[in-house]
This record gives structure tokens, sequence and C-alpha cells, in this order.
């Protein structure tokens, strides 16, 4: 069974810790966003902070009893008003089983619940995975922008009918 469990605390130690251990699993992606292989606990803390700031939530992605992923979603983005997903990562060794198919579907019923009407987030150009997985869920490109690490991205949305 797959569920989101709201993180109360995404600043305390050991938060910090589940967030390097799931990033650090991927560390292909942590080359494309942020331009390194692995993160530690603490260089998160400072990012968390900023984007806590601007209202971000993060939720663990749960498989049975177990951390099997993150998201991060910013509820209003000040700039454009729509919801933006600023993270799904999955553990390498939770990839491949529908994990993130399932963790996206439960996303969208919490934001359709709030009464949303669609929402947005920003894929690297080169991670391919990951446009083939947002197209695959329905998300269409609808613009290119810079993300806050500088990278070049499609910006994608999915419309809530």
């Amino acid at each position: 069974m797959i569920w989101l469990e709201p993180v109360s605390d995404p600043l305390t130690q050991e938060s910090l810790e589940i967030q390097a251990h799931v990033l650090n699993s991927q560390p292909e992606f942590n080359l494309m966003v942020l331009h390194k292989a692995y993160v530690e606990p603490s260089e998160l803390e400072e990012e968390n902070r900023k984007n806590l700031a601007m209202g971000e939530k993060m939720l663990y992605i749960r498989s049975d009893d177990r951390i099997a992923g993150l998201i991060t979603y910013l509820p209003d983005y000040s700039a454009d008003h729509y919801p933006w997903i600023g993270l799904l990562v999955i553990h390498r060794q939770y990839s491949r089983l529908g994990i993130g198919i399932t963790a996206v579907y439960e996303l969208e019923q919490m934001f359709r619940t709030q009464g949303l009407a669609a929402v947005r987030l920003a894929v690297q150009l080169e991670n391919k995975a990951g446009e083939a997985f947002w197209t695959r869920n329905g998300f269409t490109p609808v613009r290119r922008a810079t993300d806050n690490h500088n990278n070049e991205v499609d910006v994608y949305e999915k419309q809530f009918n």
C-alpha cells in the first residue's frame, strides 16, 4: 500500500537524514539538478529553510512501513498562483515499481479535494526519464524557464477536469 505522509518538520536531523538517504540513492538525478552526485543532510537544511519560508510542504511517500520517496510542493507559488510540485524522487530500491505513479495520483487527489484546477512542475532539459514520466501522467509542456539552481527546464502543467 502506498500513501503520502506529511512531514511535520523537514528540518529535524532525522528528516534531513531521510531526505539525504533518498536523494543519494539517485546520484544521476542529483547531478542534473544539484550539479553534484551526493548531498549531506546539513546541505539540505538551508534550502529547506528557504523553501519552507515560501510555503513549501514535504511529504514522505510510504510503501507499507518504509519511506520509498519524497514529494515537495508549493500550494500557491506567488509568481503565478499555481500549485507547483518541486520534487518527486523515489529511492532507487523502489524505482520502477509504480510507486511514483501512485504517489502522483494521491497528490492529484489531494489537490482536487482542495478545489485546485491545475498543477505545474519543472523538468530539467536533460532529464528524459522525468519528461517521459510526467508526460505519461498527463502533464504537457507550457514554457521554458530557468530553475533556482540555474538549470534550463521545461515547465509542465496538468489541468484537472
